[in-house]
């Protein structure tokens, strides 16, 4: 009876014998499939850790650029603006230099001026009274005191005799020269139209002029 029991449960061993063989290959393939997914899992990873020092070792290469671009243009930018401030030294040298020339010029030229008006004053303290130089205004008031109608000619005659300074004298002797050439002119003048004019038109010339030298009233 056992072994008809045994008949009996054999087959049924059998199957599970095989289904258990059948878990345990599918087991292995499952490991087998769960070990390869760790291993791809294991590779990506590892792909993502290169690829992250990757990013990351170009980031520093482009921060290294770029701060190297910024530095060669910093350098680039001090050294232009160094050229701008010299040039602009340069410029501002070149207008002191020309404004100091300028003024050396403008000084030496003062200095001349007073040193040729020294020389001159020197020259003058040096004449004798009577032969000083008469300055422009002096000239020109006695030339308005002797051309005065009435007084002129007295004056004039008075300092062309008793003048102290010779240059005033021989100013006044030329004025008087003149007085002496008109009255010339006047007399001869006067002789033509005696001479010449009718008698009527003669009475009438010596009348104008009669009347012109009562106004007049030189001397």
């Amino acid at each position: 009876m056992a072994d008809d029991l045994d008949k009996k449960m054999e087959p049924e061993i059998t199957d599970a014998a095989e289904v258990a063989a059948e878990a345990e290959k599918t087991a292995s393939v499952v490991e087998a499939v769960e070990a390869k997914a760790e291993e791809a899992a294991i590779a990506e990873a590892k792909a993502a850790e290169k690829a992250a020092a990757e990013a990351e070792k170009a980031a520093e290469n482009a921060a290294i650029d770029a701060e190297k671009t910024a530095e060669k243009a910093a350098k680039k930018a001090e050294e232009q603006a160094a050229k701008e401030a010299a040039k602009k030294q340069a410029a501002i040298d070149k207008e002191a230099e020309k404004a100091r020339i300028a003024s050396e010029k403008a000084n030496a030229k003062i200095e001349k001026k007073n040193k040729k008006r020294l020389a001159q004053q020197a020259l003058i303290d040096a004449c004798p009274p009577q032969y000083r130089p008469v300055s422009t205004s002096m000239y020109f008031w006695l030339g308005f005191l002797s051309f005065l109608p009435g007084i002129g000619l007295i004056v004039t005659v008075i300092l062309s005799i008793c003048g102290r300074n010779k240059n005033v004298k021989n100013f006044e002797r030329a004025i008087l020269a003149y007085y002496i050439i008109a009255l010339i002119i006047c007399l001869i003048l006067l002789i033509i139209i005696g001479l010449v004019l009718p008698p009527d038109t003669r009475s009438n010339v010596l009348m104008a002029f009669s009347k012109m030298f009562s106004s007049i009233k030189i001397g």
